[in-house]
């Protein structure tokens, strides 16, 4: 039984080594910690080696795993909507200043698509509300693409800066994030369902 027990828990370090060292980004700055906690793993002596050291070593891999999904999921966050990370840090002024940017590119963005349609397709020619449909698809289809040009390049331009926002908002989360996790107001325990789940689980404890 005990022997079925170290060769499990040996597997699950193994692949959690080969998980780790697949899916850490050396930007995340976790590189040399992990690179650390895989040769302790590797120099280790099976015979010597107890269940309770193996789970020891995966745990401590676990650790930096989480670490790196943590600031994954935060720098995730605040690109597909800028002041998300930051609020997830507790960042209220950093998320708020993201957040209204965002929300005044998007709207900006929008306003200035429409105005840019062809008259005959705005509200104040086309009775969106009361107009058969096809008389809308009608009103659509009389225009041709050059048209739309105007208003698709406006919009097309509007993203693109929204894009440039997300990156610089990405950024930022991400740096707040691992501040956080170096003095210790995020931190993690052992977790060996990280690597079943790809997920935090419920080894994160916020120090706020």
């Amino acid at each position: 039984m005990t022997r079925t027990v170290i060769v499990m828990v040996l597997s699950t370090a193994l692949a959690a080594a080969a998980y780790a060292q697949e899916k850490v980004p050396e930007q995340f700055g976790f590189d040399q910690e992990l690179t650390a906690a895989l040769q302790d793993m590797s120099g280790a002596q099976l015979g010597t080696l107890t269940v309770g050291d193996l789970e020891k070593l995966a745990g401590r891999v676990s650790v930096v795993v989480q670490k790196i999904q943590y600031v994954q999921k935060v720098r995730r966050a605040s690109f597909l909507l800028p002041g998300a990370g930051q609020f997830m840090q507790g960042d209220t002024l950093g998320g708020t200043a993201f957040l209204a940017g965002n929300l005044a590119i998007v709207t900006g963005t929008l306003i200035g698509a429409y105005f840019l349609l062809p008259a005959n397709v705005q509200f104040r020619d086309l009775d969106y509300f009361h107009a058969p449909l096809g008389s809308i698809r009608s009103a659509w289809e009389s225009n041709s693409l050059v048209d739309y040009l105007p208003s698709i390049g406006f919009f097309a331009g509007g993203m693109i800066l929204r894009a440039v926002l997300g990156h610089f908002s990405a950024e930022n989360a991400e740096s707040e994030a691992r501040a956080s996790i170096a003095e210790g107001k995020v931190t993690f325990t052992p977790n060996l369902d990280v690597f079943y789940r790809g997920g935090l689980g419920v080894g994160m404890r916020m120090g706020y």
